[in-house]
């Protein structure tokens, strides 16, 4: 059994401070982040380009940084959403079982035995 640090430093991690820290912690590292891409595109204006989305449909002078960004971000939500269909398929997977073990002891549990 894997119990984080906090277990072997008898902090109780089961009360509300502990969360209330992590979703601190959490969100300076993701202000962080967002900082960090804000930087990045504001000192990254200069090379700018074309942008062809379909054919007579073109964004001009898009900051090139912009574009990565938001190519990154596109590539992310494409995979989330490949991937939600297998935990979509694991969770089905997962219901079957457990109703197949549901009926099991239950059949089990339904027969005298003398």
């Amino acid at each position: 059994m894997n119990l984080p640090i906090e277990a072997f430093l008898n902090i109780e991690y089961n009360k509300k401070p502990y969360w209330e820290a992590k979703l601190i912690i959490r969100l300076i590292i993701w202000i962080i982040i967002t900082l960090f891409i804000v930087l990045f595109v504001v000192f990254n204006v200069e090379p700018k380009v074309n942008v062809y989305i379909l054919p007579g449909v073109t964004l001009e002078n898009i900051p090139l940084a912009l574009v990565i960004i938001i190519s990154f971000i596109l590539g992310l939500l494409a995979g989330m959403i490949l991937f939600l269909g297998q935990i979509i398929k694991y969770q089905l997977e997962l219901r079957r079982a457990r109703k197949h073990a549901h009926t099991e002891t239950k059949t089990l549990g339904g027969k005298d035995e003398d």
